[in-house]
């Protein structure tokens, strides 16, 4: 079972980077991928401020708090031109010193996995995390960069439909 919130909601924030512009790529009925450039600096510091708090998701998944679901985590993929492609990965588990997840984006420029494929995720490719603490998201910092991208009608009909609370928004 994937989870449809967040990461459904959320995947219409996936980054590819190293295009020229943020655009837009529709794919069938699903929300749009924001398409990024590589020199985007409020995404690049909201992918190094995710690596640096990576600790507290950890901490959050090892603690089995019942408050604490929908872990995610997303992934950068190698592509054809070497950009990369970053992607959420859902249902995330930590067993044996090791994160495990279903692919829960639909790949675009990576062949490297296809959408519900479980992988093992590697570490060093991680660029954000998030998990759901009683309706509040915590982490998920490349998804707030977008968000403040995108209308206030749409950022109110996203927290609609999933239910979940941004803080510091």
């Amino acid at each position: 079972m994937h989870f449809k919130f967040p990461i459904y909601l959320f995947s219409c924030l996936t980054i590819l980077s190293c295009q020229k512009k943020d655009q837009i790529v529709k794919v069938d009925n699903e929300p749009g991928i924001h398409i990024l450039q590589g020199e985007d600096n409020e995404m690049n510091t909201a992918i190094q401020n995710a690596q640096n708090s990576f600790y507290q998701f950890k901490q959050a998944i090892e603690s089995h708090n019942p408050d604490y679901y929908n872990f995610a985590l997303k992934e950068r993929f190698t592509t054809p031109d070497s950009g990369g492609e970053h992607i959420w990965i859902s249902e995330v588990q930590y067993a044996d010193h090791k994160f495990y997840g279903i692919v829960d984006g639909e790949p675009i420029s990576t062949t490297a996995v296809k959408l519900g494929d479980t992988i093992e995720i590697n570490p060093q490719d991680i660029t954000d995390w998030m998990y759901i603490d009683k309706n509040i998201v915590k982490g998920a910092y490349t998804t707030r960069v977008l968000r403040k991208r995108i209308s206030k009608e749409e950022r109110e009909q996203m927290d609609k439909e999933s239910g979940f609370i941004f803080e510091n928004e």
